[in-house]
């Protein structure tokens, strides 16, 4: 049987494409989870005293995030792990990815989500959308060879015959907690169920890290 629904806010103060972008999408992720009442609990994992402010105010659970996984170099599995070690979450609670340069959210694919994750066979999901560029078009360079070389080796010329392929996104993305021993940095294996996202909604989705993309989303997403 699932546990409770956490959603888990991971917020690290540093960012060197946009500084301090956290700060400045806190309250658009905030605004939907409040709205949706969907989560048990809301829990934020920060390094930063502002941060921390905001999800007191918003009565949400703080998580002192250490330096050493408040790095750019740190991957969020870590910071899920820490979470529910410091907090003693029950293996059958389920923690949802809320990263908040993804500004864009239907409620829609979270009611549906969590429905599926609630089936006992599926320990994991992650949001999918079409590949932009097809895997087994892609070649790596070999500097000291000089020679190119096929990630993939095929000779596939033509689009059509091409097999479908995907690329994860954590616009939704969850797992039990005992799940996320078996995940990779990513949080994803094998058995994470694929939820492909509408095209109409990942036409919308873009992950606003530069000051380019966040004009991008003035410009022509936001709402």
């Amino acid at each position: 049987m699932p546990g409770s629904h956490i959603a888990l806010i991971p917020a690290r103060k540093g960012s060197k494409g946009l500084p301090l972008k956290n700060r400045m999408f806190f309250d658009a992720t905030a605004d939907f989870l409040d709205e949706q009442k969907i989560w048990d609990r809301v829990i934020v994992s920060s390094d930063d005293i502002e941060i921390k402010k905001k999800a007191i105010e918003r009565g949400y659970e703080y998580h002192h995030r250490i330096h050493s996984i408040a790095g750019d170099k740190a991957s969020v599995k870590s910071v899920f792990v820490a979470v529910a070690e410091d907090f003693s979450l029950d293996k059958n609670d389920i923690l949802w990815v809320f990263a908040l340069p993804v500004l864009y959210k239907n409620a829609d694919d979270f009611l549906k989500a969590k429905a599926i994750i609630e089936e006992n066979k599926h320990r994991s999901l992650c949001g999918f959308i079409p590949a932009k560029t097809h895997p087994l078009y892609c070649w790596s360079y070999d500097e000291n060879m000089k020679a190119l070389k096929q990630y993939i080796p095929n000779d596939i010329y033509r689009r059509q015959d091409l097999p479908p392929a995907f690329s994860p996104h954590n616009y939704i993305q969850c797992m039990r907690v005992d799940e996320l021993p078996y995940l990779n940095s990513e949080m994803l294996n094998s058995k994470t169920y694929p939820y492909f996202i509408d095209k109409m909604v990942a036409d919308n989705i873009i992950e606003v890290d530069t000051p380019e993309e966040l004009e991008l989303w003035k410009n022509n997403f936001q709402k």
